[in-house]
């Protein structure tokens, strides 16, 4: 990412652009068919990072929700990691500072 980016990505505001009724649901959908799932979290120093089963259908899954997130969360990195042999996806969730405490409240379950 080159430094221009980088600048832009510092100042954005870290909040969800839904409103509470949009965001309550989507709360709700990411529990309850996303994170629900998850094998393993692992806390990292600017954000988390999810372990899902690698079988058929999760990276359409985990792909359509960081397509939806980036609409609604634009400050938010997120990436995909692909075990071998058909092994657990990992997916990491990052931002600037303040985002991994937005990523605790609003998208893992409580």
């Amino acid at each position: 990412m080159n430094s221009a980016a980088k600048h832009v990505k510092h100042h954005m505001p870290i909040a969800c652009s839904l409103s509470g009724q949009e965001l309550a649901k989507r709360r709700r959908e990411l529990a309850d068919e996303i994170f629900a799932q998850t094998l393993r979290t692992e806390e990292l120093g600017d954000g988390y990072e999810f372990s899902f089963s690698g079988s058929p259908g999760w990276a359409g899954k985990l792909a359509g929700m960081i397509e939806a997130e980036r609409e609604c969360c634009p400050f938010l990195t997120f990436a995909l990691y692909f075990e071998p042999d058909g092994g657990p996806i990992s997916l990491r969730v990052t931002g600037p500072e303040g985002a991994k405490a937005f990523i605790g409240e609003e998208l893992m379950p409580s």
